[in-house]
Order: C-alpha cells, then structure tokens, then sequence
C-alpha cells in the first residue's frame, strides 16, 4: 500500500456511501407506508411525500458543505438540516402507532438517525478533500506588500542625511586621493535608507550592521522576535531582500 491514508478514507468513504443509501431507503420505505396509511392510497403520491422530508437534509448538508467551504456558517442550511432529519425521526416513530412495543421504535427510529450520520460523514469526508485543494490560496493575502511600501515611503524625507558625507573630504589633504573613500566608507555603511526606527527592516540593517556581514535566516528571525515583531522564515528572508537591495553599501558578503 503505497499511500495508506488515501486508501483507508476510501473505504470510509465507500462505507458511508452504502450505509447512507441504505438507511435512506429504509426511511423513505417506512414514510411511504406511513403516507399510504394515512390520507395517500394513491402509490404515486405516497412515494412522492416522503422527498418532502428526507430531501431537506440532503439539501442542508449540502449548503452546510458550501458555507463552510467560504468560511461562514449557513444558519439556514443548519435549520433545514435539523427540520429534514427531526421531521423524519419523528415521522418513522410516531408511524408505529401508539401500542407498539419499545424494539418497534427503535428499530423505526435507527434508519432516519443512521441515514443522518453517515450522510453527515460523507459530507465532512468531501470537506476536507476539497478544504486540501483549496487551502494553498488563502496564502496569497500573506504577501505584505502594503506593508513593505509604506517603510519604502519614509527613507525619502530622511535621504537628506545623505549630505553629511561630504565633510570628511574637507579635512582631508589634496596631496592624499586615496583617503576620501577609505574616510566615507564607514559614513556610508551607516548612511543607508533611513527606515522607521523599530520597523522590520530597521531591525534587519541594525544587525546587519552590527554582524558586519550578511545574517542569516535564523538571525533575522531571532532579532525580529526580540524586537516583537513577526519572525517568519518567509517574512525574515523577504525583508532581507529589501534592505540588500536598497542599501548596496552592507558589509560583508552580498546574495549571488
């Protein structure tokens, strides 16, 4: 058996696919001789008049199905599902009569209660295969997006800071060309984009800054825990795009 889980929710499946048929059969026959007994000698509506009941729980289970298949609950279909499979335990046992003995009513009352539970399990066997397929999507709201572009929005009233960097070439003699960039070097791995100070990527460049090279998945994670943050891998490794490529002057060793 290769795949064991799949080949025992297809039994389960099959299982409660008989078990429902047959209890439904078993309902709808002892409702038609209720109906028959009672005002429908007519055998056309007597097997019709059952549907008028055993159908509504097959209707709720369905829209219960649907409703939890958009993340809500279906009041209504709960209600019809309730009124189907009462109205029809009620209707197999009041059919009796009121002199029965007690194994009478159970046996009346099992076939409405079984065809409920078993149509009820098929219901949440369909469920979970079709949740399975459709869960992958609701991952695409994640992408914060929105976020990263209001951050991306503040460094521009701070990039002004950027004019600080001239200062060291003035006291620099002429006579040396080479001391400009080694004195402006470490102005410029602390002059990045100015982010909000407490924001995801603020804690990303601080301790890039503070490791002096590129830090790790796990790192970010623990640093963005610390700062109470969300610490994701996903979101931990995303911000550390970011700030790579909107700082280019990082120490260390950058992404291929």
């Amino acid at each position: 058996m290769k795949n064991p889980a799949r080949n025992l929710a297809l039994v389960a499946a099959a299982a409660s696919i008989v078990l429902t048929g047959a209890a439904f059969w078993l309902s709808y026959e002892h409702l038609h001789d209720v109906a028959n007994t009672h005002g429908l000698p007519d055998a056309a509506r007597a097997w019709a008049w059952p549907a008028t009941v055993d159908l509504f729980v097959i209707i709720g289970e369905v829209l219960m199905l649907r409703g939890a298949l958009a993340g809500r609950t279906d009041r209504w279909a709960v209600f019809l599902t309730v009124a189907g499979s009462g109205g029809s335990i009620c209707l197999n046992v009041a059919g009796v009569g009121a002199d029965a003995d007690v194994m009478d009513y159970v046996v009346a009352a099992v076939p409405p209660v079984a065809a409920l539970l078993a149509f009820g399990a098929i219901m949440r066997q369909i469920h979970g295969a079709l949740a399975s397929r459709v869960a992958p999507q609701p991952v695409k709201p994640v992408a914060a997006r929105p976020a990263t572009a209001t951050p991306a929005a503040t460094p521009r009233p701070t990039i002004p800071a950027a004019p600080a960097t001239p200062a060291p070439p003035r006291s620099a003699t002429p006579d040396k060309a080479a001391t400009p960039p080694a004195a402006t070097a470490p102005a410029a791995a602390t002059d990045g984009p100015g982010y909000e100070p407490g924001s995801p990527q603020y804690v990303v460049r601080a301790l890039w800054l503070s490791l002096g090279h590129r830090p790790t998945e796990g790192q970010i994670v623990t640093a963005l825990g610390d700062a109470g943050l969300a610490n994701s891998r996903a979101q931990a490794g995303k911000i550390r795009r970011q700030v790579e490529g909107e700082d280019k002057q990082l120490p260390g060793p950058r992404a291929a």
